[in-house]
């Protein structure tokens, strides 16, 4: 599925262009989002690197002053880092992807759709 050589080892500059765009109200974090997951899971391209990131962003259609400006200023990382730590120790996570609903334990790993099903079966019913 990957072809280049340089395949991401974090993801974190993906991570903080969210958090900027975010800053630009609900529609921008959506539209970055999904650009970013279909920037790397259909397009090839690698999120752990801000230049081809900031791409993204720019397709994304978002306020590029602004987003520039936020995210070379680098405070969306304290965020990112916060919100990492208490996925952590509050909800337990290690690792991806690991799907919190309720009070259920954690679904951790990639799991059947049916897995999930019956979760939401059980908090429902």
């Amino acid at each position: 599925m990957w072809t280049r050589p340089d395949f991401p080892q974090w993801s974190l500059p993906a991570l903080e262009a969210a958090k900027c765009a975010e800053l630009q109200g609900p529609e921008a974090f959506e539209r970055i989002h999904f650009g970013l997951f279909r920037a790397f899971f259909c397009e090839g391209v690698n999120i752990g690197r801000v230049e081809e990131v900031i791409e993204v962003a720019r397709r994304a259609e978002l306020d590029m002053d602004r987003f520039l400006s936020d995210y070379q200023g680098g405070g969306q990382r304290n965020r990112v880092l916060e919100e990492h730590v208490q996925a952590i120790q509050r909800y337990r996570v290690r690792a991806i992807p690991t799907v919190v609903i309720g009070e259920a334990p954690p679904i951790v790993g990639a799991v059947p759709l049916r897995e999930y099903e019956r979760l939401l079966a059980r908090l429902l019913g």
